[in-house]
């Protein structure tokens, strides 16, 4: 009976991380990676927990017990980065599960730590993103109009005038200098592939978080402390060594910068996968090259992050009479991070605006609504407790209303007559 109730647990802890906006699909990679980092005693208390903030005594009521023995499986729960603790003003705590990414895979991995099995986790987090044949949890980061983050552009790729015109959310360095706290930890992506064997020579801690995130981050020890100018020093030396820099997909506050690597980068390996276009995903600006200034010595297309420039067969030019191909660039596919502008030497490549920004939400939380909606599960953060028969009932409900096909969902609307509903309907998207 032990072993049936032990695995019951990581099956409603793979259902509780599953409902966020970014779920968690279920195989047999990530029961693995649950049973290495929760007991079940913990995995237990975390299925519980409700969507949004909540409090440590709501969180001991959903798992039957008493505060006093919640208490310690809760502050377990934060010391491992699996459940967050936020302080408030009036002196008490809220908690929030951390999700998959950008969540727990990544503090498990963002220090050199003693109580895991690092190794065997490393290669399971590879294993759960890279040899699941459904490429699920891939889809579902590269799928949607709100990415988990968003490319900046270099700045030092912009002639004068461009950079005038480039909005203070979109400016890294702008980022780094509002954001009150700094910190630098170790990248997940790069320290997973070095349990992999694929390690790249990139720096392995120019992580940087910010703000909030960055004091949740160097109070639990994930994170070290820096200042604004060696954050700054982060991102020059990261644009030298032709990283992609990904900001948190905000306009306000936002929580982390990563400074990425083609070769390591599961954000960057999530949208390689699948060649379509990939318009949402963009800095707004794109890389433009001029042909008859191209030489066809295809270092764009090799620093090029996710594959975006191919070589074609060229005509000789005026200026380059032996050259045989030119470089071509996929504006679809262009994520405007300017790496490959550093590799063009003989001034072909230049960053120019696309011709509508691309929304990016202004808060986490309207990120996590417009993820929600778009992958239908805005149901689950309505109704966000899992121990409530009410909410479970009504999440159901409402979460096939929203996932029908378009004709029989007016019908649903129809006959319910709910105002609130229709407002949720018109925000969901088309299936």
């Amino acid at each position: 009976m032990g072993h049936i109730n032990t695995k019951a647990a990581y099956k409603q802890l793979q259902g509780r991380l599953d409902k966020m906006p970014i779920g968690a699909p279920a195989n047999r990679a990530l029961f693995e990676i649950l049973e290495e980092l929760f007991s079940p005693e913990e995995a237990r208390v975390a299925a519980g927990v409700p969507l949004g903030l909540t409090s440590a005594r709501r969180i001991a009521a959903n798992a039957d017990m008493d505060l006093s023995r919640a208490q310690p499986i809760i502050d377990a729960l934060v010391a491992k980065g699996l459940l967050a603790d936020l302080p408030r003003t009036d002196g008490r705590v809220s908690y929030f599960l951390n999700p998959t990414m950008i969540g727990f895979f990544e503090f498990t991995m963002m220090r050199v730590r003693k109580d895991i099995d690092q190794h065997k986790v490393g290669k399971l987090f590879f294993d759960y993103l890279h040899n699941d044949p459904e490429r699920a949890f891939f889809k579902l980061i590269a799928e949607g109009e709100t990415f988990i983050a968003r490319p900046m552009v270099h700045e030092d790729a912009l002639a004068e005038g461009a950079y005038s015109e480039v909005l203070d959310y979109e400016k890294a360095s702008r980022i780094i200098a509002e954001a009150g706290v700094w910190a630098e930890a170790m990248c997940y992506c790069r320290h997973v592939q070095s349990h992999v064997g694929e390690r790249c020579d990139n720096p392995e801690d120019f992580c940087l978080s910010l703000g909030q995130g960055g004091e949740y981050l160097i109070r639990h020890g994930f994170a070290k402390p820096i200042t604004k100018d060696r954050a700054l020093g982060v991102l020059k030396e990261a644009r030298e060594l032709g990283l992609v820099q990904m900001a948190d997909n905000v306009k306000k506050e936002p929580h982390f910068i990563c400074n990425c690597c083609g070769c390591c980068c599961e954000m960057l390996a999530g949208l390689r996968l699948f060649p379509g276009p990939t318009p949402v995903v963009t800095s707004n600006y794109v890389a433009v090259i001029t042909d008859e200034q191209c030489s066809g010595c295809g270092k764009c297309a090799l620093a090029c992050p996710i594959d975006a420039i191919e070589m074609k067969a060229a005509e000789p030019t005026e200026k380059f009479g032996k050259r045989k191909q030119a470089a071509i660039v996929d504006a679809d596919r262009c994520i405007g991070c300017a790496v490959c502008h550093r590799s063009c030497k003989v001034g072909a490549l230049e960053m120019k605006a696309v011709g509508t920004r691309v929304h990016t939400p202004e808060d986490i939380m309207e990120k996590m609504l417009r993820q929600a909606v778009e992958h239908g599960k805005l149901q689950n953060l309505i109704f966000s407790d899992p121990t409530k028969l009410t909410h479970r009932m009504l999440g159901t409900i409402m979460g096939a209303i929203v996932n029908l096909p378009p004709t029989k969902r007016l019908l649903a609307q129809e006959q319910i007559k709910s105002k609130f509903l229709d407002a949720v309907l018109t925000l969901a998207p088309k299936p």
